[in-house]
């Protein structure tokens, strides 16, 4: 046998191990080519990933600097002042002023020397000057010596029970019954005619004679009179009408419109009291600054 035929086969089973190799070869070119492009897709997913997770995590920082923002500006409205919504109308009283109101004789309930005084302007056939005696209950139970009352007197013309009324009040307040009197007027505001004054009178164990002469007292009557000229010359020509240490505020107002005069005024009383004035001379400090009211012309 030749070495040629002998090397034939061995020939042959080595091409075909080398066509087999080069497809193992081939074939592993094409895995590494898929396993470079799943890498690849892998970190384009990762840094997209990453990118998203950034800018999350930036637009959540911002979100919180806005809320930051707008819980700040919310906190600055809450502590603001309650504005009024109505313009200045020529000849009533501007809500942002002071004005100068006298106390004279008229009944007080509270502290002599308290930090906020508020005058009222009111009438006992009035509905809604009824409808507000709650809320100054509430507002002298939250703020103590801190807060004082003073009644004034403007019956209306077109409410016919309402000077009786005025003088009942005032005459029971001659036997020191003037509280116990307009609780009792505001608690019947339909029913106020001589005889039912007079049996709240006699409930209230006054002397029920000596108040029948006391209403018709020309002192009472001098003094309900003075009140409706000082509610004409402040222009305070409605019920109710409040001036809380010489700030106007009209009508049955919730307790939140009282209560940012009043918190505003305590700062202020206090503010004094600091300077050196005494707590029984703050409204008269605050009055000696305060303007005439906006029903008269200065030099009249």
């Amino acid at each position: 046998m030749s070495l040629g035929a002998c090397d034939a086969p061995k020939r042959e089973e080595l091409t075909g191990l080398q066509q087999r190799l080069d497809a193992l070869v081939a074939e592993q070119g094409e895995l590494r080519k898929q396993t470079d492009a799943l890498t690849e897709d892998l970190r384009m997913q990762k840094e997209d990933a990453a990118a998203r997770a950034t800018a999350q995590a930036s637009a959540l920082e911002a979100a919180k600097v806005e809320l930051a923002a707008v819980q700040a500006q919310v906190t600055a409205l809450a502590a603001k002042p309650v504005e009024p919504l109505r313009p200045v109308v020529a000849g009533r009283p501007d809500p942002t002023a002071r004005y100068d109101v006298k106390l004279g004789e008229a009944a007080a309930d509270g502290s002599a020397d308290a930090k906020v005084t508020i005058v009222i302007f009111s009438d006992f056939q009035c509905p809604f000057c009824a409808r507000v005696q709650d809320t100054l209950e509430e507002l002298q139970r939250a703020y103590g010596s801190d807060l004082r009352l003073v009644a004034k007197h403007n019956p209306l013309s077109f409410h016919t029970s309402a000077d009786g009324a005025a003088r009942a009040a005032e005459a029971a307040g001659k036997q020191g019954k003037f509280w116990e009197m307009h609780d009792k007027l505001y608690e019947n505001i339909k029913a106020l005619g001589q005889s039912d004054l007079e049996g709240y009178a006699k409930e209230l164990g006054l002397d029920v004679a000596q108040f029948r002469r006391d209403m018709d007292d020309a002192t009472i009557r001098a003094r309900i009179d003075a009140d409706i000229r000082q509610a004409k010359e402040l222009g305070a020509t409605g019920t109710p009408s409040f001036f809380i240490n010489g700030k106007y505020l009209a009508g049955a107002q919730p307790a939140a419109s009282f209560r940012a005069i009043i918190d505003a005024e305590i700062v202020e009383a206090d503010r004094l009291v600091a300077a050196g004035t005494a707590r029984s001379g703050i409204y008269d400090a605050l009055m000696a600054t305060a303007k005439p009211g906006a029903g008269v012309v200065p030099g009249r």
